[in-house]
């Protein structure tokens, strides 16, 4: 993204972009060199420092931005041969519920998934921070961190039937493009799943629409995403998300429980009304002892206590 600013004294224009590092270095012709303090044109040499530069920051969960500046007055070539600038991070805390939250939907058999437009290494620190990724993931072979991190050109690369042969699906994928979380919404399809998406953005709105179930953000969500989506969080909160889940397994726990107790009351009382007609010794139930069994026999069962196992 580009602003042009003019400078009234001069009348010059000076146009500033930011965006992906990576994105911005293809664009950028000369930097400032910072041991020398002059000004250079970019070599190999200069783009592997600035990544390494932002390597050193996204590891520690910053989003990264790469700023350039352009100094012509032709803006028919805007964006080219820039002046890189310099690195930006920005620090965005998880909320302090994620945590517990995405450990209680592993202990529950919920499978989380990150998809981001963040750098791999960003997206691999905050998903560490907040329970997706496991906390000795650099203890893991090569092979196992390739496969639960990608980023969106190496998931986009791969066939249906690749995808479909992979032990477990990424847990996290960088760089996402709205094709490539609807690639994941049907990967998991494939394999069974019932998939919920989460999103706030225009982008998601295509996943939301096909996924089981689509959550949007009331307060900070687009309203593509929130036309596109079943469910509207009013407080943005993912541990509500956990709160409807329970009252879900709730509802359903209580449904079996009804049904069972029904079976098995009905059927007893099949058996002593067919007693007593073979025995010849009248009615051995009354309609109102009928109700009375049902309602002590729903009246007297506990609520649930493991919903989340």
């Amino acid at each position: 993204m580009s602003s042009i600013y003019r400078n009234n004294e001069n009348d010059v224009e000076i146009i500033y972009t930011k965006g992906a590092v990576e994105r911005i270095l293809k664009l950028c012709e000369t930097w400032t060199d910072p041991t020398t303090g002059a000004v250079s044109s970019m070599s190999v040499e200069s783009i592997d420092y600035v990544e390494e530069q932002m390597n050193s920051l996204s590891s520690q969960g910053l989003r990264v931005v790469g700023l350039a500046e352009w100094q012509k007055n032709e803006r028919e070539s805007i964006e080219q041969k820039l002046h890189f600038l310099g690195l930006i991070g920005i620090y965005d805390p998880p909320r302090p519920e994620s945590l517990p939250s995405v450990k209680l939907c592993h202990h529950a058999g919920i499978s989380v998934h990150m998809a981001t437009g963040d750098h791999p290494s960003t997206a691999s620190a905050i998903a560490r921070e907040v329970g997706i990724l496991p906390e000795n993931v650099s203890m893991l072979p090569q092979g196992v961190l390739d496969s639960m991190v990608m980023t969106a050109p190496q998931f986009d690369a791969l066939t249906e039937e690749q995808i479909d042969e992979l032990p477990c699906l990424p847990l996290v994928i960088a760089r996402c493009a709205p094709q490539t979380k609807v690639r994941l919404v049907e990967a998991l399809h494939r394999r069974g799943q019932i998939v919920a998406m989460t999103g706030d953005g225009v982008n998601d709105s295509p996943s939301l629409k096909m996924s089981d179930i689509g959550i949007a953000m009331g307060k900070n969500g687009s309203d593509v995403a929130k036309d596109a989506s079943d469910i509207v969080l009013a407080d943005d909160n993912f541990a509500s998300i956990l709160n409807a889940v329970e009252e879900g397994r709730r509802m359903s726990d209580n449904i079996q429980k009804f049904v069972i107790q029904l079976l098995a009351c009905n059927v007893a009382q099949a058996l002593f009304l067919l007693i007593g007609w073979f025995l010849k010794i009248g009615t051995t139930f009354l309609f109102f002892q009928c109700l009375l069994l049902r309602s002590f026999g729903l009246s007297s069962l506990q609520p649930a206590s493991q919903l989340w196992d």
